[in-house]
């Protein structure tokens, strides 16, 4: 389907009967359509480096994929509809007419309780930090461990594609990410050993390998959403890098204390941070977040002041981590 398409669905296209008139948001890889009562997730027909959309069978494929991973830790999640074109009108799990598409069909939770936008916001308490680590944990010890090894090659590569030539830098920007990289190079080198330590204890398993506070509802409680369906390899982690994800992101809004609570909650329960061994691997792990934000927000091609700001926002804080080890 086209960006017309999407926004004809989604204000004259119908379900269960009735127009939808949701409202489109867009990602770099997918459209969501909020309705007054669901979301209908849609995946672009696109092909990148890390993921593969670009037939309607793969997209077929990744909607049940996506259902089945986020049940692991979430009930929003609904089924897969078939888009389909019938009678002159676009249907959502439509009975009759061509199938064109698929949607991941999930429950709509106010967007006012997502975690990014209490954290803008001021909003948010420590007890919803608390829970929310809590569940983490849970989630992460019923996850089996993965016999996958440490590959400093691959690691290195997650973090020096920030310099990809896809990643669009001020002449500043561009002289740290190169002074960034020199530093991650020597760090993995300096630390690989203990990372196929960490790896060979089962501290890497099947995550959800986008644990940022943008997937979270910060409700009573918490609800967790959005992992990644496309990758098992980037869904396959260290338990801190995940952890390392909502404290980088609760450091960003400047919640320092609440990063901390969530590192000392999630701890109690799945204590897999050796304060000798891994605190400066933590940090790394931040960094390493940090970049990857900072990655995303370089694939949006508006100049919007917005995505400067947090773009900037990510910047310093790797540079902030960079000089803590």
């Amino acid at each position: 389907m086209k960006a017309e398409d999407i926004q004809l669905l989604a204000s004259e296209g119908l379900y269960m009967g009735r127009r939808i008139e949701g409202e489109v948001v867009e990602t770099h890889i997918s459209w969501v359509i909020l309705s007054h009562k669901w979301v209908f997730k849609i995946k672009k027909p696109i092909r990148l480096s890390f993921l593969d959309y670009s037939s309607l069978e793969s997209r077929a494929y990744f909607c049940d994929q996506e259902i089945q991973l986020n049940a692991r830790f979430s009930s929003i999640y609904i089924r897969s509809c078939p888009i389909t074109w019938n009678d002159g009108k676009w249907e959502m799990n439509g009975k009759r007419g061509v199938i064109h598409d698929y949607a991941v069909m999930m429950k709509r939770l106010p967007e006012a309780y997502r975690m990014d936008k209490m954290l803008q916001s001021g909003e948010g308490a420590p007890f919803l930090i608390e829970k929310l680590a809590n569940k983490v944990a849970l989630f992460h010890r019923s996850q089996p461990s993965d016999n996958s090894l440490f590959n400093v090659k691959e690691a290195r590569g997650i973090f020096n594609d920030i310099l990809n030539n896809a990643h669009k830098y001020s002449d500043e920007q561009e002289e740290f990410l190169q002074k960034a990289v020199r530093w991650s190079d020597l760090f993995l080198e300096k630390h690989s050993r203990r990372l196929r330590e960490r790896a060979s204890l089962g501290w890497v398993r099947d995550l959800h390998g986008d644990l940022h506070t943008g997937n979270v509802f910060l409700t009573d409680p918490p609800v967790i959403f959005d992992c990644i369906e496309f990758s098992k390899s980037m869904r396959t982690i260290d338990l801190l890098y995940e952890v390392a994800f909502i404290c980088m992101d609760l450091e960003r809004f400047g919640k320092d204390d609440w990063s901390a609570l969530f590192l000392e909650t999630y701890l109690k329960k799945n204590p897999v941070l050796d304060p000798d061994k891994d605190a400066a691997i933590f940090i790394y792990f931040k960094c390493l977040r940090a970049n990857i934000r900072a990655k995303v927000l370089s694939l949006d091609p508006s100049d919007k002041k917005e995505k400067q700001e947090a773009q900037n926002a990510y910047f310093k804080l790797m540079e902030w981590y960079i000089s803590e080890i």
